[in-house]
């Protein structure tokens, strides 16, 4: 079974049902924004929107997996306290991916990159029926080692304009256009 099968097991939601994982399609290639285009300090408040819902926070809290029922179980989270199920700590990371599928911020989904780490701060709980903004700009890229890095600051608000989250997201990335379609034909991609 390949990766895109395996895959589809996971898409249950009226959302992933839209969502394509195949990042290798040229047309999302296309719609990408690459290492050497990034514009440091440039802002994009991003004009989809995120109407989180029930299936949305259980589906992927079951794709982790993570089998803790404060992610499933509404009268359980309310017995701990909480007015619902709780978003998994790393939901998020879904909420990007279908925020920036093209233009300002796309970065995060170019093949071949590597993550290698990011930092989180969690400013309110994501609630089912908020309907999520995504305001990003590029905060700072590198070369190390030959190795092309970036970071974007990433900020979540709600439908109040309440700011639900704060992330760094860091990428080690090909640097050019070039260098992704090179890896897409499975050759060396990264300079050395």
């Amino acid at each position: 079974m390949g990766y895109l099968e395996e895959m589809a097991k996971y898409q249950k939601t009226e959302k992933q049902e839209i969502f394509s994982a195949d990042f290798l399609e040229r047309q999302q290639i296309d719609d990408y924004e690459f290492w050497d285009e990034i514009e440091i300090g440039k802002e994009s408040a991003v004009p989809i929107k995120f109407e989180v819902k029930a299936e949305d926070m259980k589906a992927y809290a079951e794709g982790v997996p993570d089998a803790n029922p404060l992610f499933y179980d509404e009268e359980y989270a309310k017995k701990c306290g909480y007015d619902g199920i709780v978003a998994h700590p790393m939901f998020t990371t879904q909420v990007l991916f279908f925020l920036l599928s093209k233009g300002h911020g796309s970065w995060i989904r170019t093949p071949g990159s590597r993550n290698p780490g990011q930092i989180i701060e969690w400013h309110d709980p994501i609630r089912v029926g908020d309907v999520l903004t995504l305001k990003t700009k590029g905060y700072d890229k590198w070369v190390k080692r030959g190795k092309y890095y970036m970071r974007y600051q990433s900020e979540l608000y709600d439908q109040d304009g309440k700011l639900k989250m704060r992330g760094f997201i860091t990428l080690i990335l090909p640097k050019s256009r070039a260098d992704v379609l090179r890896f897409v034909k499975g050759e060396h991609a990264l300079e050395a």
